[in-house]
């Protein structure tokens, strides 16, 4: 299985190839500066199913030029945010390009899952959200959890998740149950401080946490040392000097890093490997599963 995250700035989008072919697009931001648009360089290609995690613009820029280039097995956003919901939500700031278009889908069709059902052979792929009205009406806490398992590995993308958030998915028991399974965590709301929560790493211990975000701003991305205390690492292998223990590597930030590329195999062993490295030389990490201890 390959896992491309790939570097769009402040925003999301992630591309997971199972091995039997199928595609899963998780967000769909872009990266104007770069010039790297999702619509692009999947124009004319089919993606199984696109998973939406956050209704918020970074996460769903390109959406109105992925919808028109790209073809889409299906489409899945939480269930419970409607198109009548999405406009509540946005009506003091009204909506970007990427909304708008987001918006239109659930107007003509439903929220939920719209679409054939993707097959991805043994690759599961599954979330978990709060509802609309019950627990928050705002986007971020509304965000889908979204989980990608293939044998003993799992990557769980948290949107925009904040605190109070994650507090009220963790009343389930079957998000629990899952939580504790996941080897690589995708930071919530870009690594922010607001998406850190002391309850769920009292669960989940993956190995490498990643942030896909830009430039620091927004006083957000002085977080690497509180998830770096709570992830246990992965050796980074090259140019190790004989005789001497490999540095390990905890947090990844598409900001540092670039797009991440992760390839994993049947046993849950997987390498990492960014397109920027420091030094200059290819890094090639490489995450050995472990599980929580009981």
């Amino acid at each position: 299985m390959k896992i491309e995250i790939h570097d769009v700035g402040h925003g999301g989008c992630a591309v997971v190839t199972c091995p039997n072919g199928a595609r899963i697009m998780v967000d769909c931001g872009f990266d104007a500066k770069r010039g790297w648009f999702p619509s692009v360089v999947y124009g004319g290609q089919f993606i199984d199913v696109l998973v939406i995690t956050n209704l918020d613009e970074d996460h769903v820029e390109d959406l109105p030029y992925v919808w028109d280039r790209v073809t889409l097995g299906s489409i899945y956003s939480n269930p419970s945010v409607t198109a009548a919901a999405l406009a509540t939500m946005k009506r003091e700031h009204g909506m970007d390009e990427g909304v708008r278009q987001a918006h239109a889908i659930l107007s003509r069709f439903r929220p939920g899952h719209l679409g054939k059902m993707a097959d991805s052979g043994e690759v599961s792929a599954w979330g978990y959200s709060n509802r609309y009205g019950l627990d928050f009406t705002d986007t971020n806490n509304l965000s889908v959890a979204a989980l990608v398992r293939w044998g003993m590995f799992t990557i769980l993308f948290a949107g925009d998740l904040e605190t109070a958030g994650w507090r009220t998915l963790l009343h389930n028991p079957a998000f629990v149950a899952d939580l504790a399974t996941v080897t690589v965590f995708v930071a919530s709301h870009h690594g922010r401080a607001n998406g850190r929560c002391e309850e769920v790493f009292e669960i989940v211990r993956p190995q490498i946490v990643v942030f896909s975000d830009d430039r620091k701003q927004y006083e957000s991305q002085e977080t690497d040392a509180w998830y770096r205390q709570r992830v246990s690492g992965i050796p980074v292998l090259d140019a190790v000097p004989s005789g001497m223990l490999p540095k390990k590597r905890h947090v990844y930030t598409t900001r540092r890093d670039g797009t991440l590329t992760i390839q994993v195999d049947g046993t849950g062993r997987y390498i990492v490997t960014p397109t920027r490295a420091d030094p200059p030389s290819a890094l090639r990490l490489l995450g050995l599963l472990s599980r929580p201890a009981a």
